[in-house]
């Protein structure tokens, strides 16, 4: 594999892809949260 290719796929799968997974799940967890606090839900009980 060319090394051009090695270091885009280590970059995707590496810091970049933690830090993409990272930021969707906090803004996944504050969506919901949102949502919880809208409907008069406790967010403790999110079934």
């Amino acid at each position: 594999m060319p090394r051009r290719t090695r270091v885009a796929a280590w970059i995707l799968t590496g810091p970049l892809g933690h830090l993409y997974g990272g930021v969707v799940d906090w803004a996944l967890l504050a969506s919901r949260y949102g949502l919880a606090r809208l409907r008069g839900r406790d967010p403790q009980t999110l079934d």
